[in-house]
């Protein structure tokens, strides 16, 4: 298993209940700061394909514009129309970076 971390930005570069798509190993990852904190999960909807950054921010969740599902931050778990959970990567911040951290098999 390979496990990585790719810096992706100053953590001031992310303002705060926002949204930004970046990549980390060749995959579109959504980084999202809400409440202080932030997630990083797939970018692309479970459900059809569809691109998440350019969907809602709402408390705790992320919204897709196309269909309506809606993901969680912390557990990558859907709402109808969605059934498949999205992948979600762990972040730390080190000396104001944002890291994402990745595995692969």
């Amino acid at each position: 298993m390979i496990v990585g971390q790719v810096d992706v930005g100053a953590t001031a570069d992310f303002a705060a209940e926002s949204m930004a798509s970046v990549e980390v190993n060749g995959r579109e990852v959504l980084i999202v700061h809400q409440g202080g904190e932030f997630f990083a999960l797939e970018d692309r909807c479970t459900h059809d394909n569809g691109i998440l950054h350019d969907g809602e921010l709402l408390g705790g969740a992320v919204k897709c514009e196309r269909h309506g599902a809606r993901f969680d931050l912390r557990t990558g778990r859907p709402t109808l129309p969605a059934v498949k959970k999205l992948r979600l990567y762990r972040t730390e911040v080190v000396d104001g970076r944002l890291l994402v951290i990745y595995q692969e098999a």
